[in-house]
């Protein structure tokens, strides 16, 4: 019977994999707190990356038939290894387009462009150019390294935008799970000169940017810890090379919510209410109306079944779908693409 479900429907083999991701990173990381993260690391990475992050919705091959992939494209930052783009652009169309620059989750120790594929190709067939990072997974590179190159992907970005159909003047950056970290971080570093500082980065998008698409993250090391999700210290040691994540050097730049000012990109938030990081998601919305940021949040209240970790990547369901138009419209809202 488990077999037979695995092999029938994509949704049942996403929501198997990230329980056995979630399981296997808290046993092991348990296990090994006192000695190396980096078995813990190895094991959960091969869990998430055994298939893809998101389920499509219905009709989906003639969605991918309209894009085109490019190459990929290898990005140089200063202070980190060399790491890659994957750029999405609707075929046979001419820009110029907004662009969305997009961090993959995994825990900051697994995954890559591919798992998202898809949901790159759905941003791209709705008109806009979409450059998804390749960047260096911990505990192989440790923080603020993603964010360093997502930074130089950045530079890149506005220097060849015109390559790809992208407009320089309107980018957006945006991630899900740990990928949310990065980029909340990414629109801190283009917006607050300390956070810039502490991470050594000089800004990449001078004119500041256009938005921010937020799934399912973590912006407060202080109250993260409370969150119970599975296996995080594992991530959290792994990402920022400390068992106490806390005193780890820059530690608290990955704060975005106490980095929030009132220069920060638009922002569109959205969380399950059954994800341990729902809290994390509410965190952020309240600092960025405090500052007086645009936010836009699409949280849930908790009826029915309730909604887990990366809800918005399965678009069998209506909720999923639901994000997907909000994205959408957002990134209307904040570009004036149609």
């Amino acid at each position: 019977m488990f077999l037979q479900a695995w092999r029938a429907h994509p949704a049942f083999r996403r929501g198997a994999r990230t329980l056995v991701a979630l399981i296997i990173g808290g046993l092991v990381g348990f296990a090994w707190y006192h000695v190396s993260v980096q078995p813990g690391a190895r094991i959960v990475r091969a869990v998430f990356e055994a298939s893809p992050e998101v389920t499509p919705p219905a009709g989906f091959a003639s969605t991918r038939a309209q894009v085109k992939v490019w190459p990929s494209v290898p990005i140089t930052a200063t202070g980190a290894p060399q790491s890659s783009l994957v750029l999405y652009t609707p075929a046979g169309t001419t820009g110029p387009r907004p662009i969305v620059l997009w961090v993959h989750g995994g825990g900051f120790i697994s995954s890559s462009p591919s798992t998202v594929a898809d949901f790159a190709i759905m941003l791209a067939d709705a008109g806009y150019t979409v450059a998804s990072l390749d960047y260096t997974l911990a505990p192989a590179a440790t923080h603020p390294t993603p964010v360093r190159q997502a930074n130089a992907a950045l530079t890149f970005l506005e220097k060849h935008a015109g390559s790809y159909g992208g407009d320089p003047g309107r980018i957006v950056v945006g991630g899900d799970s740990a990928g949310a970290q990065i980029a909340s971080e990414l629109a801190a570093v283009q917006s607050n000169p300390a956070v810039a500082k502490a991470d050594g980065i000089v800004p990449a998008v001078s004119s500041g940017l256009a938005a921010v698409v937020l799934y399912c993250g973590l912006y407060n090391l202080e109250s993260v810890g409370s969150t119970g999700f599975p296996g995080l210290r594992t991530y959290l040691w792994a990402y920022t090379g400390k068992r106490n994540w806390l005193t780890a050097p820059g530690a608290s730049a990955m704060s975005t919510v106490a980095n929030v000012t009132s220069a920060y990109p638009p922002t569109f938030v959205t969380v399950g209410d059954k994800d341990p990081f729902d809290g994390q998601g509410h965190e952020l919305a309240t600092a960025l109306h405090t500052h007086g940021v645009s936010v836009d949040t699409l949280f849930w209240d908790g009826s029915g079944d309730g909604l887990g970790h990366e809800y918005q990547f399965n678009y069998s369901t209506p909720e999923a779908r639901e994000a997907f138009q909000r994205t959408l419209a957002f990134l209307h809202e904040q570009t004036g693409n149609r």
